[in-house]
């Protein structure tokens, strides 16, 4: 199963009445009775996904609940609204409904983006991608960035399984 959220997010401001959408992230950070684990402080690296890369707030709510966790952030490079990366996603046909109901996001703010690779092409952009990254677990709030995280042999956690105090299975570099 995909994650949608962020593609619903973009759904629901160009093809609905809603003026104003606010992350479950958002609403996570502020609460002040979630049980967030502590991590002592253990090193991550923050993988934005390009689907949110114009919402600031959703951006800085996830690194508020990773602060709360007591997890230090390797920025990347390419973060917040210069993030270009959604794991294989970009690298495949863009889904018809995406373009129809988000056309801003999807076609006109897309450029060079949604073009087919083959699978060996896909997996050594994965690996670029994630040789530019120190740590070796990164954590994203997209299913897709995970497993396009994971093809690039680095171990993407989400931050969802953080949050629940879920330890994933190594998946990389193994």
């Amino acid at each position: 199963m995909k994650e949608k959220s962020n593609t619903c997010s973009a759904f629901c401001l160009e093809d609905s009445a809603a003026e104003k959408i606010i992350s479950v992230w958002e609403l996570l950070a502020e609460n002040k009775h979630f049980p967030f684990p502590d991590y002592g402080h253990r090193k991550m690296a923050l993988q934005d996904c390009w689907r949110s890369y114009d919402n600031a707030a959703q951006q800085k709510a996830v690194r508020r609940i990773l602060q709360r966790m007591n997890i230090d952030i390797e920025e990347l490079d390419e973060n917040y609204n210069k993030t270009r990366f959604c794991g294989v996603s970009l690298y495949e046909p863009l889904p018809k409904q995406n373009g129809d109901f988000a056309p801003n996001r999807f076609i006109e703010n897309a450029e060079d983006l949604f073009i087919s690779h083959t699978e060996e092409e896909q997996a050594a952009l994965m690996k670029k991608h994630c040789d530019k990254i120190n740590s070796h677990e990164v954590v994203c709030y997209c299913t897709a960035c995970i497993k396009g995280i994971n093809l690039g042999e680095k171990n993407g956690i989400h931050l969802l399984d953080l949050m629940f105090g879920i330890e994933p299975k190594a998946t990389a570099g193994l």
